[in-house]
């Protein structure tokens, strides 16, 4: 990148913080004598612990050498569990084997720990172990109820084979409700703790079948395992699914609600980071468990934390949220298809809200906590989170409109703080409730200074999110922001596309490349051939454009996938002409591993043996 894209892109300056390497950091200290944090293990055992993340960080695939990986690793730690699992080393290793552990290690393991709950609780490092051991002991003891969708379709259930023995199944049920209902019976005394809070918070999700939050990334061990498609989506864009999960469990979490919400306190809770999120875990656990409950909550959230009856804004307020905006201290944050939380500073009397999503509610509460207000919270540094939920859960078009309107005139004032989520959920609300697309497009084209320019510079400055100048001239090589790829794509979904679609055909084969073969710019490609509204003219004339560069992109990691997607959107007769030019120089694809696997999909070794063998290998090829 030049002097000048540094300049017009501010984002471009933050360089990401190199992140700590878990294993050579554990190797360093065995240099210099120390066996890691926490408690002493012998040396002996932390260098073969070493090794042993060594072999897995190198992937241990093979089920059968897994299993026998972890039967030994596990062995050795025998007589040492509770040193083990109090050395950060220790621990590391102990959390990734249990998810693998035979019955008899996990038994092992939860007769050792049980008398040490209160300690091992509170600790910075053991800590994680005992929240490993919960979800695994409550993973086999709930599995044989779970119902995959293929069983769900014949009118008789088959009846699941479980995994394990009825005695392991007793064990793991028996370690899930006592851990449980200590955490429950010390309720007062974990919700403040730092590490006692996040045990509380999965047994919550146990207890309610919760696996992961909306917008909750998996916590991926270090073997190498597929992982599910939902890692990284935003919290707005992802089904939360609950397990099934027996009666009993689900009394209790009624137990932590109703004991939470009795609390004097309970209306503080949303103040602190360490109690919001633990609250945002309730909350969708309730949903499952008890609407009533859920319903009460909400409510009393509503009226004793985030917006009181009583509560009356003054002109004192309003100076605070322009004064405080850099102190903001939490905002609890529960998206979901139900409900979301948001709150605004620490100590002040400013809006906090929780809306429920539901139509009846749902515009209570954004007539009470949001109308009139959208403009300044837009663009606060955390408020515009909230803003975006709010967005994201609208369903209903005379609502969605408003909302539009009293946003559409802070754009500049958006743009300029980098609040640009909220363009995102403006942008996707638009294509949802299916009203203000030209108007979303027309604002854009605007606020970027695109209106008087040529064509192409729409799609520029909108993957940009920089409005256009003199210092943003350059076309050759930028900074493309990731919500303004995000917007892109959404765009394209619109009933009226016509103006971006022309737009990226504007651009020179040599820009188009560029975006392609961009880590955020690529999916251009999947929205532009997918998009049902996107004609089929403009696909063809994208696959025409970009002749003679196929061979370049597919040798990049980003623009190897967007070929792919190009690839399928084309005629028969167009793919022979792709499939011609990779096949010239297909040497060249040998050069990176990308190419290479874009050789072995498209079997180019076919192709350059006999073109009608391969065409009819591709028309017989099933959908």
């Amino acid at each position: 990148m030049g002097e000048e894209s540094v300049d017009n892109n501010p984002l471009k300056k933050k360089q990401r913080r190199k992140r700590k390497n878990f294993l050579s950091n554990a190797k360093k200290y065995a240099k210099k004598g120390q066996m890691g944090r926490g408690t002493k293990i012998p040396e002996e055992l932390y260098q073969y612990f070493v090794g042993i993340l060594d072999v897995i960080k190198q992937g241990v695939e093979n089920p059968e050498e897994r299993e026998a990986l972890v039967n030994n690793v596990l062995e050795r730690t025998k007589g040492e569990e509770l040193n083990v699992v109090g050395n950060q080393l220790g621990c590391r290793m102990v959390e990734i084997l249990l998810p693998y552990s035979s019955a008899e290690d996990l038994e092992r393991y939860i007769e050792v720990l049980s008398p040490e709950l209160r300690p091992l609780c509170s600790d910075n490092i053991s800590s994680h172990v005992v929240e490993t051991l919960l979800r695994v002991a409550c993973e086999r003891a709930t599995e044989h109820l779970q119902i995959s969708d293929e069983e769900k379709v014949p009118k008789k259930k088959k009846k699941v084979e479980p995994k394990y023995k009825d005695d392991h199944i007793k064990k793991c049920n028996e370690f899930t409700l006592k851990i449980c209902k200590y955490a429950l019976n010390n309720l007062e005394d974990f919700v403040w703790d730092k590490y006692a809070n996040h045990i509380l918070r999965s047994a919550i999700k146990c207890l309610s079948g919760i696996t992961l939050l909306p917008g909750e990334k998996p916590k991926v061990n270090m073997f190498r395992e597929t992982v599910n498609q939902n890692k990284g989506i935003p919290p707005h864009l992802t089904e939360l699914k609950y397990k099934e999960v027996p009666e009993e469990y689900k009394d209790i979490v009624k137990e932590f609600a109703n004991r939470l919400s009795s609390w004097p306190q309970f209306k503080d809770l949303p103040n602190q980071n360490i109690t919001s999120a633990l609250l945002q875990v309730l909350l969708y656990a309730v949903k499952n468990v008890d609407a009533n409950i859920c319903k009460s909550l909400v409510n009393k959230l509503l009226n004793e934390s985030f917006a009181p009856e009583d509560w009356v804004p003054t002109g004192e307020d309003e100076k605070k949220d322009q004064k405080d905006q850099k102190t903001v201290d939490n905002e609890a944050d529960v998206a979901s298809s139900d409900f979301d939380c948001i709150s605004n500073q620490k100590g002040s009397n400013n809006l906090r809200a929780l809306f429920v999503s539901t139509k009846k509610s749902y515009t209570q509460i954004y007539a009470r906590c949001f109308i009139n207000r959208l403009a300044k919270l837009c663009t606060m540094s955390m408020l515009n989170f909230t803003v975006q939920r709010l967005i994201d859960n609208c369903q209903i078009k005379e609502e969605f409109e408003p909302m539009f309107e009293e946003l559409s005139s802070q754009f500049n004032s958006i743009l300029s703080c980098g609040n640009t989520g909220v363009l995102v959920a403006l942008a996707k609300g638009c294509l949802r409730v299916k009203a203000k697309q030209m108007q979303m497009m027309n604002m854009l084209e605007t606020v970027l200074n695109c209106s008087e320019a040529e064509p192409k510079r729409f799609i520029i400055q909108c993957l940009r999110l920089v409005p256009l100048s003199d210092k943003t001239m350059d076309t050759t090589n930028y900074f493309i922001h990731v919500h303004g790829s995000v917007i892109v794509q959404t765009m394209l979904g619109f009933q009226r596309p016509a103006k971006l679609v022309s737009s990226i055909l504007e651009l020179s084969s040599e820009e188009l490349v560029y975006i392609l073969c961009d880590p955020k710019g690529c999916h251009i490609a999947d929205a532009f051939t997918t998009q049902n509204l996107v004609g089929v003219k403009a696909r063809d004339k994208m696959v025409w454009k970009l002749k003679g560069y196929y061979q370049n992109m597919a040798i990049s990691q980003y623009g190897s996938r967007a070929f792919e997607q190009v690839f399928e959107a084309a005629s028969m007769e167009q793919k022979v002409k792709i499939m011609k030019e990779m096949s010239d120089k297909s040497n060249l694809l040998n050069t990176t591993s990308y190419g290479r696997l874009i050789a072995t999909k498209l079997d180019i070794s076919t192709f350059k043996a006999s073109q009608k063998k391969w065409e009819q290998s591709r028309t017989e090829k099933p959908e």
